[in-house]
């Protein structure tokens, strides 16, 4: 079994993601978890990478509650509440001096002829 066929049924036997199909529900969450680090991680997008680590994160909680929310796993939901809060620490404060977005914009200020 290759690691695509496995991640589909984790998603079709164990993780139940409300309202959307397994497959869709595997196709999105690989994409967020590829696309969103690795804006963050550039420092491009600003806040699009970390809201969408929270949606991500969130939906995780959500769809392997059954697991997370049982007697025994609370660091495991502790991790995932960490994880949230430096998230939204992130989409408040933004993404930092040293980011691609903000070495963009100066570059665009000083070219600006007014």
């Amino acid at each position: 079994m290759t690691s695509w066929q496995s991640t589909l049924a984790l998603f079709r036997d164990e993780y139940h993601v409300p309202l959307l199909p397994p497959d869709v529900a595997a196709v999105t969450g690989a994409c967020g978890e590829l696309l969103f680090p690795t804006l963050l991680m550039l420092g491009i997008g600003g806040r699009i990478g970390p809201i969408g680590l929270f949606a991500v994160n969130v939906m995780a909680v959500i769809s392997y509650r059954q697991v997370l929310l049982a007697d025994g796993f609370e660091a495991a939901l502790a991790q995932h509440v960490l994880w949230g809060f430096m998230l939204i620490v992130l989409t408040l404060f933004g993404n930092g001096g040293i980011a691609v977005d903000r070495l963009i914009a100066g570059q665009l200020r000083s070219t600006r002829p007014w």
